[in-house]
């Protein structure tokens, strides 16, 4: 069976040498034709280049008047897409150029799951060009950034029905037509092969035009909050509100433990939480400590000195368990929120818990992570994907701490999982999905709770936006025992095996 679809080209610059580019990689798709939409302005040399093998090219010339309106490109696409006939249809800009094969792919995965909206991956040609490979449906990736790209497929008639390609966006008609489909539907895939070469990085809009589209967005789905430029870098940061404030309680498992940082000893708990006082905008926080038989003893004097009123203690004896130590903490929480935080941990954004709580402010997110960097500075974690043989591992793990690439380590995404070196959750959710699990002592405890979330319906989201240090080498490394491993394969080998974002990283 064939799937119809449509290509839909605005072309207000009359580019026929880009154009004709274009419609050469749509021919070498033969035998998987498809329609070819070509809106230019009246005044174009309408003739475009004939295409074998059945495809079908229509130029539709619009008359723009004597003085054309600002949003040429909105107006031609919507001429485009009404004279669309297929049940899909899908954008390209004069000198995009279909990879061989691809509609091929793209119909074959649409005759097999008609979903609403198919995008795939692409790469961009000359300077800062590569090749970008997407993760899989990230709804809080699209909020910050047009992550969808080409090739994007979606059904014609939804594209019609959400009023896609609106004038008034400053260039970003596809992203805010994403947004207008995506708040309509959730049947959303992703095909992972690189589907389109553009000739250059896509432009990302104005910091005004960015932050209207979302604006728009959040009022279209009742979203009390508003979006800001995400500086220096492109997209945007939704602030959802907060209000009234809930009380979070951070739970701290410490031994105590004195090491270097930054040249000079100090003890390590009392040096993250001195950073939380400092630093923290967000008021209202208590912290739980949670001691064993191996803590320093001087250490409830230092923090009580430290915190005062702020900070209460918990006992846990025997060996080291890391889950058992959270569970008891968690035990002591007055707040609505539970922050899960290594005590080798040192705040770098004053507004990284204001940020974390905003983003637990979506009654979709069960669990929010944030960024951490190594003492050199590099990224030690934006979010856990399942890496090679199922092993949970940290994307974009020592790279450098700069957005070289779509917003991947600045805006925030959808994982499977995130660290619980530092990881916000509700204390009612934590509680009812049994806490961490005690069986998992040391290791991935924290990625197992993430799945449970998962499993209850509840999205993980990690939010770079809150910084802080992780000393990571002063505890354990972690490592994945036969025990764990048992553990893992045994609850969750297909919810591993299907991790959506694991093809997210850098190849830039």
């Amino acid at each position: 069976m064939t799937v119809p679809i449509s290509l839909l080209i605005a072309d207000p610059d009359l580019d026929s040498a880009r154009l004709a580019r274009t419609l050469d990689s749509v021919r070498r798709q033969a035998p998987a034709t498809c329609d070819v939409v070509v809106a230019r302005p009246r005044t174009a040399d309408h003739a475009a280049p004939a295409l074998e093998h059945g495809s079908h090219v229509r130029v539709m010339l619009v008359d723009l008047g004597t003085t054309p309106p600002p949003d040429v490109r909105a107006l031609l696409l919507q001429t485009a897409l009404s004279a669309a006939r297929t049940t899909y249809a899908g954008v390209l800009e004069p000198g995009d150029e279909l990879e061989p094969g691809v509609l091929a792919a793209c119909r074959h995965l649409l005759h097999e799951r008609p979903v609403d909206v198919l995008y795939t991956d692409e790469q961009y040609a000359g300077e800062g060009g590569g090749i970008v490979t997407k993760p899989g449906w990230s709804p809080h990736y699209l909020e910050s950034y047009p992550y969808l790209g080409r090739l994007c497929l979606v059904r014609t008639a939804v594209l019609r029905e959400v009023g896609a390609f609106a004038p008034g966006h400053d260039g970003l008609e596809e992203w805010d037509a994403a947004l207008r489909v995506t708040e309509s539907t959730t049947s959303i895939a992703h095909l992972p092969v690189i589907a389109v070469t553009r000739p250059a990085p896509p432009a990302t809009g104005t910091e005004r035009g960015s932050v209207a589209v979302v604006t728009e967005h959040l009022a279209r789905t009742s979203v009390a909050g508003w979006a800001e430029a995400a500086l220096p870098a492109p997209g945007v940061h939704v602030w959802r509100t907060i209000d009234p404030e809930p009380l979070v309680t951070l739970v701290v498992p410490t031994a105590g433990t004195v090491r270097e940082v930054r040249g000079a000893a100090r003890r390590l708990v009392t040096n993250s939480l001195t950073s939380v006082r400092d630093l923290t905008t967000y008021e209202r926080w208590e912290v739980v400590v949670v001691t064993g038989p191996n803590t320093a003893p001087e250490v409830q004097g230092e923090l009580t000195a430290l915190l005062g009123d702020r900070v209460r203690f918990a006992y846990v004896d025997g060996p080291f368990n890391f889950s058992r130590a959270v569970n008891e903490g968690a035990r002591h929480a007055r707040g609505d929120l539970l922050l899960l935080l290594n005590d080798d941990t040192e705040v770098l954004e004053p507004r990284w818990l204001e940020r974390m709580v905003s983003v637990a402010q979506d009654p979709t997110v069960g669990a929010v992570g944030a960024k951490l960097l190594l003492e050199d500075g590099l990224i030690q974690h934006v979010g856990v994907v399942m890496g090679e043989g199922l092993v949970p591992a940290h994307a974009f793990a020592f790279e450098a701490d700069a957005d070289d690439r779509a917003g991947a380590k600045t805006l925030d995404h959808d994982y499977v999982a995130a660290t619980g070196a530092c990881l916000l959750t509700r204390t009612d959710l934590f509680g009812r999905l049994g806490g961490l699990t005690e069986a998992l002592p040391l290791n991935f405890n924290d990625v197992d709770y993430c799945l449970k979330v998962g499993s209850a319906g509840y999205g993980v989201v990690v939010t770079p936006f809150a910084r802080l240090a992780h000393y990571e080498s002063s505890t354990r490394t972690p490592a994945l025992t036969a025990q764990d491993q048992a553990f893992l394969e045994r609850h969750w080998t297909l919810r591993m095996a299907a991790d959506p974002h694991v093809a997210f990283r850098s190849d830039r």
